[in-house]
Parts: structure tokens; C-alpha cells; sequence
């Protein structure tokens, strides 16, 4: 009788355990975009809002060598355009006032217009900002050219791979919308 229900308890914890592995192991799957290429993994950061908060919406990290698509979901005519532009750390504005006076000489929201070649409130001719090798890997500074996208439209979007090192931080800050800022994480290549 003892024996029937340990087998039975038994039974039942290994039927769970295979009903939460087929549950999890589709969302783990799921790091891989639908259509990609097999082999192929694609991460997404998603400007948009979310209720009354306006921001960067992706994961906390990205494996070297995939690729990072930017999505822009806002409309630019209520919001206003965006930028996805890697700043260094210590160039991002951590207080309310500091994100007010962003946009004045020597902080990196004017600094990113200038990358951009800006000196008034026109949009850039060239969307793409390339400062270090091809995809995104270079942060830069109000003094110092880094890897930032503008976007103009809704549904906009871009798609590079990530070649900074596994191990870096990579931040990043909307010139626009001073308080749009975060961080993703690079881990080291996925070998498949």
C-alpha cells in the first residue's frame, strides 16, 4: 500500500516536471526571434510607452555578436523624435536638473547633436552615427563621438550587431528625452 502511493507521488512530480519543461523550454526558445534564421538570435529594445512612462522597454543583456534591433513604437508627432545613442556611464544625467540642462554646451545631449553635425533644431541628414567598428560597440562622451541611431517615424527601427567585448556595459540615453536612459549587458558569444 506504502508502495503504491510513493509510486503514485512519484508519478505525479514527474508528470508535473514534464508539464513545466514543456511550459518553459517554448519561452526560452523564444530568445530567438520568429522568422530569424535558425542559429541566428536577434534581441529587441522597444522605445515606447508603457501607461504614462515613456522609455526603453528590452532585456538586460545581449550576447556578443548578435544582433540589436531598436525599435521605435512612438509617434513622433505627440512625442517627439528619438535617439538610441551609447554614452558612457559617467555621461549620463543622474538628477532632474542635470536631465533639464542636458541640452546646453558641454553635456551629452548637445554633445550627441553635434555628432550628429547639428547646431539648431533641424533633423540629421544621416539617421546612422558609426564612432568605432561596424554594429554597436563605442559609448561616447559630449566631447567624443559614440554609436547612436535618430528616429524620426513611428515603426522605425534598426538591426546591427553587437561587437563590443563580452563583459562591457553598454549605456545608452535619448538626446531628445534626457530621462530615456539604460543599460544592456554583453555576455559572451553564443556557440552554436
Amino acid at each position: 500500500m506504502k508502495m503504491s502511493r510513493t509510486r503514485a507521488a512519484v508519478g505525479s512530480i514527474l508528470a508535473l516536471a514534464l508539464l513545466a519543461s514543456a511550459l518553459i523550454v517554448p519561452n526560452l526558445a523564444t530568445a530567438e526571434t520568429p522568422g530569424a534564421i535558425p542559429g541566428e538570435a536577434k534581441t529587441v529594445i522597444e522605445i515606447k510607452m508603457e501607461g504614462k512612462k515613456m522609455g526603453f522597454f528590452g532585456p538586460a543583456t545581449v550576447h556578443e555578436g548578435e544582433e540589436l534591433e531598436v525599435v521605435n513604437d512612438t509617434m513622433p508627432s505627440m512625442t517627439g523624435p528619438h535617439t538610441f545613442s551609447l554614452v558612457t556611464k559617467g555621461s549620463l544625467p543622474k538628477t532632474p536638473k542635470a536631465r533639464q540642462t542636458c541640452f546646453t554646451p558641454g553635456k551629452i545631449c548637445m554633445g550627441i547633436a553635434k555628432w550628429y553635425g547639428l547646431k539648431g533644431k533641424e533633423s540629421p541628414k544621416n539617421p546612422l552615427v558609426k564612432a568605432g567598428k561596424e554594429g554597436w560597440d563605442t559609448m561616447g562622451t559630449a566631447t567624443k563621438k559614440g554609436d547612436s541611431y535618430f528616429f524620426g517615424k513611428k515603426g522605425e527601427s534598426i538591426d546591427q550587431k553587437v561587437t563590443a567585448k563580452a563583459g562591457t556595459t553598454l549605456y545608452f540615453i535619448c538626446a531628445v528625452h534626457a530621462f530615456m536612459q539604460g543599460s544592456i549587458k554583453v555576455l559572451p558569444p553564443v556557440v552554436y
